[in-house]
């Protein structure tokens, strides 16, 4: 995410958080993909999102999750609305409309982007 940054010369934004997703995650670890493992994993991911754009000064905050078809956009949206903080709205999306899941495809091969096949957690790779 750096080097592509740099390369499109976009501002990044990098939190220093040290959430411990095992210990957030411990009993769910044989929970299917899109159970409650990954609800809980939205929940640490916009909270804190939300709590570092608080901190930081910033009006809105969003996620790239909705981007993909294996992901529930709505349920997404509804947590984020949840951890709106006080000056600090959540920008609903669905990136994956108008073909979005798609450009991010082209997008990731122009500019030689490595895409994992999984989500992200140990978990995940099953």
């Amino acid at each position: 995410m750096i080097k592509f940054a740099k390369k499109v010369n976009l501002p990044l934004v990098i939190s220093d958080n040290t959430i411990d997703f095992y210990e957030e995650t411990a009993g769910l670890e044989n929970e299917l993909e899109g159970g409650k493992r990954c609800v809980r994993c939205f929940e640490i991911r916009l909270q804190t999102t939300a709590e570092f754009a608080k901190k930081n000064g910033f009006d809105f905050y969003a996620t790239t999750l909705t981007v993909s078809p294996y992901k529930n956009a709505d349920l997404i949206n509804s947590i984020g609305k949840k951890n709106e903080k006080e000056n600090i709205n959540y920008l609903e999306t669905n990136f994956k409309r108008n073909g979005g899941y798609q450009k991010s495809i082209e997008l990731c091969k122009e500019y030689n982007i490595y895409r994992q096949k999984y989500c992200g957690c140990k978990f995940s790779q099953r």
